[in-house]
C-alpha cells in the first residue's frame, strides 16, 4: 500500500467512476483499475463494489476511504511544516476563495505576500461556497474565505470585514422607485422594478428570497444569471435592478449607469471569515497572509 494507491481510492470514491477518475488523474482507465485491485488485494478486502450502476463503497472501504483520507492529510501537513527548513524559504501557499472576493480582496494581499516571501507560490483555487467549506474542513487549503455559518467543530474562524449587500438600479430605471433620491429602499416598494438575480442556491440569492419573503415582496426576475459580475453587467446595461456587495461594486466601474441604494430589513450584510482545518500546520507566510486580510478595511 502506497500513497498513490491511497490517492487513487480517495479520487474514485469521490465519483465513483473509473473512467471519469481516470481522466481526472491523467492516467488510463485500465492503470487505474489495477492500482485499486492492487490495493483490494493487499488489504484482503473489496473496497468497491462493481456490481452496481454505479459502483459503491462497501462498509469497509467507506471506514478505509476515511482513513485515508486523513493519511494524505496528515502526509500533506507534514511536507508542508518541513518547507520552512529549505533555502531560500520557497513554498506554496494555497487560498480558496470565490472568484467575485478575490477580485476584491486578492491583488493587494497578493502582492503584498509576493514583496514579503518572494519565494512562495500563491494560489487562488476559486470556487462556490459549498465547495470551499467541504474542501477546507479537508485541509485542502492553507486557509479560505468564506461566509459564515461553518461547520465550527472542524474549522477555526477569523471573521473580517462584513460585506454589505446594496440595491444596484439602471439609472434609466430609478423612476419606477417611490423616491428616486432617497439613500435606502425598501425591497417592498420595488414592485415596479425588473431584477437580475443569481441562480437558486447560490448564497446571494438566498439573501435576496429572504430579504423578500420578509417583507411579503414577489419580485419580478427578469433574468437569472450564474454569477455576480454578470449580474452587474446587466444591471449596468438597464436590464434590471440586481442585489450586490458594496465592496464588489466600489471595485468595479462605477458611473452614471446604475444608482446604489441602500436596503431596509435584515439582510443588509453577510458576514465572511477566514477559515482553516481546526490543528493544521500555518507556515509563516500563510500567517502573514491571513493578518493582511483581518486588517483590511
Amino acid at each position: 500500500m502506497n500513497t498513490k494507491q491511497l490517492h487513487y481510492a480517495v479520487e474514485l470514491s469521490k465519483s465513483l467512476n473509473f473512467s471519469q477518475t481516470a481522466e481526472a488523474l491523467g492516467i488510463s482507465q485500465p492503470a487505474l483499475s489495477k492500482q485499486i485491485l492492487h490495493l483490494e488485494q493487499e488489504l484482503g478486502l473489496k473496497l468497491f463494489d462493481r456490481t452496481t450502476m454505479p459502483i459503491q463503497l462497501t462498509a469497509a472501504g467507506a471506514h478505509f476511504l476515511r482513513q485515508a483520507q486523513e493519511m494524505l492529510y496528515r502526509e500533506d501537513q507534514l511536507l508542508r511544516s518541513m518547507e520552512q527548513y529549505k533555502t531560500g524559504e520557497r513554498g506554496r501557499l494555497v487560498i480558496g476563495i470565490s472568484p467575485f472576493r478575490s477580485l476584491y480582496l486578492m491583488p493587494r494581499i497578493v502582492k503584498k505576500v509576493r514583496q514579503q516571501y518572494p519565494g512562495v507560490e500563491v494560489i487562488l483555487h476559486e470556487a462556490g461556497s459549498d465547495q470551499l467549506r467541504r474542501e477546507a474542513a479537508e485541509g485542502k487549503f492553507d486557509f479560505a474565505v468564506i461566509n459564515l455559518p461553518v461547520d465550527e467543530s472542524v474549522l477555526d474562524i477569523v471573521p473580517i470585514e462584513p460585506d454589505k449587500l446594496v440595491l444596484a438600479v439602471p439609472t434609466e430605471l430609478v423612476d419606477k422607485l417611490p423616491d428616486p433620491t432617497a439613500k435606502t429602499v425598501d425591497i417592498k416598494d420595488c414592485g415596479d422594478l425588473p431584477f437580475v438575480a443569481v441562480g437558486h442556491g447560490q448564497e446571494l440569492r438566498l439573501l435576496f428570497d429572504k430579504l423578500c419573503a420578509a417583507a411579503d415582496f414577489n419580485p419580478n426576475i427578469a433574468m437569472e444569471v450564474v454569477g455576480v459580475n454578470t449580474a452587474w453587467a446587466m444591471a449596468r446595461a438597464g436590464i434590471g435592478a440586481t442585489l450586490l456587495p458594496l465592496q464588489f461594486v466600489d471595485n468595479a466601474t462605477l458611473d452614471d449607469a446604475v444608482s446604489l441604494y441602500s436596503l431596509q430589513g435584515d439582510a443588509q450584510t453577510r458576514q465572511p471569515a477566514i477559515v482553516t482545518r481546526r490543528g493544521q500546520y500555518l507556515s509563516d507566510y500563510a500567517a502573514y497572509a491571513m493578518q493582511l486580510l483581518a486588517e483590511q478595511k
